[in-house]
């Protein structure tokens, strides 16, 4: 009895103050410090997860879209065709036609170019109408004409100063390119060299 109620050393004391930091320590890395660094990895865990889905995602939006672009532009390929060279007078018979209900134009070739059997023929143009719809539907049809055309850069500017681009005249500059093809084609003065001969050529 008196062994037990007897009074502790010191050095009694630090080991027993020893033992308690142990304990304490043990606890904290059993019931706080484990669940925690476990939460954190589970998180890491799930959210490289998260991050591989998106990119999967993402992936499968871009090969989709890519699809769709791929699957337009072949319509527009079935829609149009590829005039034999020189078809200049019937482009711009079109591009006349085309713009012949604006209140002025102007319109005219820029430079021919050709690579192989492909002929690139530009064109540029000015054009004043009294609403931007009516613009629009002048890009819609050339856009849409079955000469193989491609509109390259427009800049629509108001009519007059102060007044709304929405609302009232505005005036638009346009530049682009038809797309003829040798095939069936006559060459003549105008034909320029193919750019694709100097590097084929030994």
């Amino acid at each position: 009895m008196n062994i037990i109620n007897r009074a502790f050393t010191k050095t009694e004391k630090i080991l027993l103050l020893i033992l308690l930091i142990v304990i304490i320590a043990a606890s904290y890395y059993l019931f706080v410090s484990t669940p925690i660094e476990q939460g954190i990895d589970s998180a890491k865990q799930e959210q490289n997860a998260l991050s591989t889905e998106l990119d999967a995602t993402q992936n499968k939006i871009s090969r989709m879209q890519s699809m769709s672009d791929e699957i337009n532009a072949s319509k527009k390929a079935e829609l149009s065709y590829l005039p034999s060279y020189n078809a200049g007078k019937q482009e711009l018979d079109f591009l006349h036609e085309t713009l012949n209900r604006t209140m002025d134009y102007n319109v005219r070739f820029t430079k021919l170019t050709r690579e192989g059997d492909l002929i690139r023929r530009e064109w540029e143009m000015g054009f004043t109408v009294p609403h931007f719809y009516e613009a629009e539907k002048i890009i819609e049809k050339l856009e849409g004409s079955e000469i193989r055309c491609l509109v390259d850069d427009m800049v629509v500017t108001p009519f007059q100063l102060g007044t709304n681009i929405n609302n009232d005249a505005v005036t638009v500059k346009l530049t682009g390119t038809f797309y003829e093809t040798m095939h069936d084609g006559v060459p003549d003065q105008e034909l320029p060299e193919d750019s694709l001969k100097d590097v084929t050529e030994p």
